[in-house]
């Protein structure tokens, strides 16, 4: 998509926010936001870019049908939005706002023309893909390729490459093949256990970064029944014990971080305690990852009365990031070896995965989480707010996590245009819901690309792999 469209605003390796469509913007008061469009920007069509394109795309955002990531979480603080004239847009918000830019520019801008009454099918045969970004739609083979071509009328001016053939090759040393086969110049999700061996290789260079993307474990804490729990002989039960604080404690506990990243990733994570790592807004220097401690979790499951455990199947996806099917098996052992009866590992392509997962499908599953924000907002307000998307909270909390005092502290944080005052209680919030463990932390992940020749790509924060961090090194 971001070769595709662009945004309001950009986002740069190390997620600084700048200008994009966005040219500039004022605060005109706690609930008024005014932006200022670029000029002289047109689609690939070849039709101008004006405000009723923002307006439009930000109205579509949350209507889209089985999105499985919705925007809706981005546009959910908006009460109206004016268009004042054909270049500049006022945004009004229910409750002082600050995080609104930032929110609502991340969101990709579609052309009204092109887009207005189309389906999914017609954005995925092109029909409808049209954007104002670097690379033009050509051709999409699902599951095989995309083709893309460039866009000599870009507002930044020509990329550099003419032509660009995104190929999924999901397994990752068919993709280190290729590469070095001279299929492909680019390669991401690099495993950690390649780098070294890559970096030997001749003409090869690899860029790396560790991400605040997250992996993590949600549980199914908000039914009284969930489908893949079991007592300790394997029967269905009509009691949940996820909804124990106690129990995803003890299950936070029986996961040694340590060996998931330094033997199952190689070295290629960083283990994690909370939302964001170090160096984010509302990152707490206190909250240390869960300390491995068995002894301590089998005496909270008795104190939780589940002495003699529970079963759990776990899911996961299988290609959607470096050792997502194996980490899950790790998991399962982990959490075998405490007492808890593991009926089944379970793992999927994304494709199919994630609509189950958003579907409470699940009961213990597996997930990775990538903020686009040099802070902790989004995540908390994505992946444990009480999920009510009309005001854009909980867009990606699958396991219904809820917590009111959680959300009050949130609210609170959202409402503060004072950075270090917001960062201050981003922390509070985040204490409320890793003390409740509403989510369970794993590790933040390091990502690796590899380049062959004089092609270059740039690490960044954002975990992207686009033609915006593709260069030709001179």
């Amino acid at each position: 998509m971001r070769n595709i469209y662009d945004s309001l605003l950009n986002f740069d390796v190390n997620q600084a926010i700048g200008p994009s469509l966005a040219a500039s913007w004022r605060v005109v008061d706690p609930l008024t936001w005014e932006i200022r469009l670029r000029e002289g920007v047109r689609f690939h069509d070849g039709s101008p870019f004006t405000a009723e394109d923002v307006v439009f795309s930000l109205n579509r955002a949350k209507d889209v049908p089985n999105s499985p990531s919705s925007w809706a979480r981005n546009v959910g603080d908006i009460a109206t939005m004016t268009v004042v004239d054909p270049h500049t847009v006022r945004f009004t918000s229910r409750v002082p706002t600050p995080l609104l830019l930032e929110q609502v520019g991340q969101v990709y801008i579609v052309s009204r023309r092109a887009a207005e009454g189309a389906t999914t099918a017609d954005f995925n045969a092109g029909r409808a893909a049209i954007g104002t970004g670097p690379m033009r739609f050509v051709s999409w083979t699902p599951g095989d390729r995309m083709e893309l071509r460039r866009f000599d009328g870009h507002w930044r001016g020509a990329a550099e490459f003419d032509r660009i053939t995104v190929r999924f090759i999901t397994n990752p040393a068919a993709r280190i093949a290729t590469l070095l086969s001279g299929g492909v110049d680019i390669i991401d999700a690099v495993p950690a256990g390649d780098v070294a061996r890559l970096e030997r290789e001749r003409g090869i260079r690899v860029t790396s970064i560790v991400t605040p993307r997250i992996a993590y474990m949600a549980m199914d804490s908000a039914r009284d029944e969930s489908p893949f729990v079991t007592d300790a002989e394997g029967r269905p039960m009509t009691r949940n014990p996820l909804r124990d604080r106690r129990v995803r404690q003890a299950m936070s506990m029986l996961i040694n971080r340590e060996a998931l990243v330094n033997t199952l990733l190689s070295g290629g994570g960083v283990p994690a305690g909370q939302i964001v790592p170090v160096g984010q807004g509302g990152y707490d220097p206190s909250l240390a990852p869960m300390p491995f401690d068995p002894a301590r979790a089998r005496a909270l499951l008795a104190e939780a009365g589940w002495a003699n455990g529970f079963g759990l199947t776990i899911h996961s996806s299988n290609n959607r990031f470096p050792q997502d099917a194996a980490m899950a098996q790790a998991l399962g052992q982990m959490l075998a070896r405490g007492g808890i009866r593991i009926n089944g590992v379970v793992t999927m392509p994304f494709n199919v995965y994630i609509g189950q997962a958003t579907d409470q499908r699940f009961s213990a599953f597996l997930f990775a989480y990538n903020s686009a924000s040099p802070h902790s907002a989004d995540g908390l307000r994505g992946l444990l707010a009480t999920r009510d998307l009309a005001r854009g909270m909980g867009g990606t909390n699958r396991g219904r996590y809820s917590n009111p005092d959680f959300d009050a502290a949130l609210a609170r944080a959202l409402e503060v245009f004072d950075e270090n005052e917001r960062n201050r209680l981003l922390v509070e919030a985040t204490r409320i819901a890793m003390d409740d463990q509403g989510i369970i932390p794993l590790l933040w992940q390091k990502s690796f690309w590899a380049s062959r020749g004089d092609i270059v790509h740039d690490a960044n924060m954002l975990d992207e792999t686009s033609v915006r961090f593709a260069r030709i090194a001179r």
